[in-house]
């Protein structure tokens, strides 16, 4: 693994740049160090998953490069994980807090950004600084985050 990285340092960048979150069910929220010995136990190296959430109940998230999408949802497959599909973080409808049922569409969908914005920032002050850089030009160029 460690061979691997430092190559790394030496080949040109991918075509791919950039990071996504894969969300898959869960039944229980775990502190992440759980979580990410449970991931690494599967197959899943936590040197690679660069964060663990939990956006709502039942469904949780891990942050991993895009060029390691496939392998990684190839191992939760082959570990009877299936991911859930296009999951857009900014929906309404992950807004399970009862205060939030009566508001209306127009102020359900600012308040999804804002909490799944606020999720990132934190996310951000975690990371460690080489790779929060490039996390964070991920995440605006997606749109998730402005400057």
């Amino acid at each position: 693994r460690n061979k691997d990285a430092i190559a790394r340092r030496f080949q040109l960048p991918s075509d791919n740049q950039g990071f996504t979150y894969l969300y898959m069910p869960c039944r229980l929220r775990r502190c992440y160090s759980e979580t990410r010995k449970a991931l690494s136990r599967l197959g899943l190296p936590s040197s690679r998953v660069l964060d663990v959430c939990y956006p709502v109940n039942g469904m949780a998230g891990i942050l991993v490069h895009n060029d390691y999408i496939e392998e990684a949802t190839m191992t939760l497959f082959e570990n009877g994980i299936s991911l859930f599909g296009d999951c857009d973080p900014n929906d309404p409808i992950l807004l399970k807090d009862p205060k939030f049922d009566s508001d209306p569409e127009e102020v359900r969908k600012p308040t999804a950004i804002m909490i799944h914005k606020n999720r990132l920032l934190k996310v951000l002050q975690r990371l460690r600084s080489p790779i929060r850089l490039a996390v964070t030009r991920s995440f605006i160029a997606q749109d998730w985050i402005t400057q």
